[in-house]
């Protein structure tokens, strides 16, 4: 007897045949997504750990990055780490890309010479051969470099030293000269104020009519250039440099995050908030309680070798001048070719004025506020009662105690370097 099967039994029996493959097909397909999406997480999360090699890497480098460059690490396969480090105003530019497959992972820093509050020099005054004088109500607390001749207290204009120590910490022989600022930095700053201009039009940003500008250190530098006075009253912030012929202004109306400034003149209006750097050939004035944040650098570059005893009509000129209630959290750096020793004040603080961060000056500083900090300096003046009074300090303060235990600053020859701050 023939058995036979309906066709209904055998529609079923294919059905289910083809679902079983169906599942065991999507099971297969479930199963090689969770493994490729796993390893495409741990990928991306070893992205982001290996930067921090990459940046370990530029905190080491001495020398700056022409290219992007790829690093040697612990060898991984599809992993790839490259690096570029280039000069960023008195600092570096730190950036680091990690790629596994097609992801790719991006790290900015920028980074300065690291400073140790407790270990680091709080004052550094050059060997001249003449005793630093103290008078009034000056405290200098830490670690201080002094000349041979040692410290003293003084007499201005009726009043004594009222301290209890002439130093209240440590007391070290000072050198003949101060510590060096690396070249690459000083090159760059010369370049900034005698050469530099936007390379490509597409580089060139436009400040008029634009009340907000950003730019990511991710991307290529944008710039602004004009041969007149610029009058900055926008929000900018990001990886922007904007250079003058004549003068920058900034109005207290401004906001500036992390921007470079560049022009012979760089006057900061009162009550102005930022973060910035601002480089000049010929003065930079900081008006009263104004608040420039960690990390902003002021820096007057002088090229006067040629022209040693030019004086000018204006108070102002040849100086970086920090008007009462301002605080600078940062580097203040005055810099000149010059050689022959004068008495004219290149740093001026003024009384209530307050600087957190590195000074260096070689030429002569005038304290009247409080630095905390550190301090290089080749002379300190006080000017007072018609008089000039060479290595005096007058009711200033230098101290270590304010400030965070590790720090960083403009970048000198042979000093380690830390992060002064990740960017976007």
């Amino acid at each position: 007897m023939r058995l036979k099967i309906k066709s209904g039994a055998l529609q079923f029996t294919v059905f289910v045949a083809v679902l079983i493959a169906l599942l065991l097909a999507g099971l297969i397909l479930y199963a090689y997504t969770f493994v490729y999406m796993k390893e495409q997480s741990k990928g991306a999360i070893e992205n982001i750990q290996f930067s921090d090699i990459g940046i370990q890497s530029l905190l080491e480098q001495q020398e700056l990055s022409i290219d992007t460059v790829q690093i040697d690490f612990i060898k991984k396969e599809n992993q790839i780490i490259k690096t570029h480090l280039s000069q960023w105003g008195v600092f570096e530019k730190a950036i680091t890309i990690t790629q596994y497959r097609k992801k790719k992972f991006t790290k900015a820093a920028i980074i300065g010479s690291l400073i140790k509050a407790a270990e680091s020099p709080t004052l550094f005054l050059q060997e001249t051969y003449n005793a630093l004088t103290v008078v009034g109500n000056t405290k200098v607390k830490g670690v201080a470099y002094l000349p041979t001749q040692g410290v003293n207290s003084g007499y201005i204009a009726g009043n004594s030293y009222y301290g209890s120590q002439l130093i209240y910490g440590t007391i070290k022989k000072s050198g003949p000269e101060l510590p060096k600022i690396n070249k690459s930095v000083l090159d760059n700053i010369e370049n900034y104020l005698k050469s530099y201009k936007p390379e490509n039009e597409k580089d060139y940003i436009r400040l008029e009519g634009s009340l907000r500008i950003i730019n990511s250190f991710k991307s290529s530098t944008k710039s602004y250039y004009s041969a007149n006075e610029i009058i900055l009253d926008n929000h900018i912030s990001g990886n922007i440099i904007i250079k003058s012929e004549t003068g920058i202004k900034v109005k207290k109306s401004a906001l500036l995050k992390d921007v470079i400034l560049i022009a012979p003149i760089i006057e900061i209006e009162d009550e102005t908030i930022g973060n910035f750097q601002a480089i000049a050939s010929k003065r930079i004035s900081v008006g009263k309680a104004c608040q420039l944040n960690y990390p902003s650098a002021l820096v007057l570059y002088q090229d006067n070798k040629s022209s040693p005893n030019e004086v000018s009509n204006n108070s102002l000129d040849n100086k970086i001048f920090i008007d009462s209630n301002s605080a600078i959290k940062g580097v203040i750096c005055y810099l000149q070719t010059k050689t022959v020793p004068d008495f004219q004040t290149q740093i001026v603080l003024e009384k209530d004025a307050k600087i957190k961060g590195q000074v260096y000056c070689n030429g002569n500083f005038e304290l009247r506020g409080t630095v905390s900090g550190c301090v290089y300096t080749k002379q300190f003046t006080a000017n007072q009662s018609g008089s000039i009074f060479v290595n005096h300090i007058y009711n200033g303060t230098i101290e270590n105690e304010n400030i965070p235990a590790i720090y960083g600053g403009i970048i000198l020859d042979q000093q380690p370097k830390t992060v002064l701050q990740w960017l976007y």
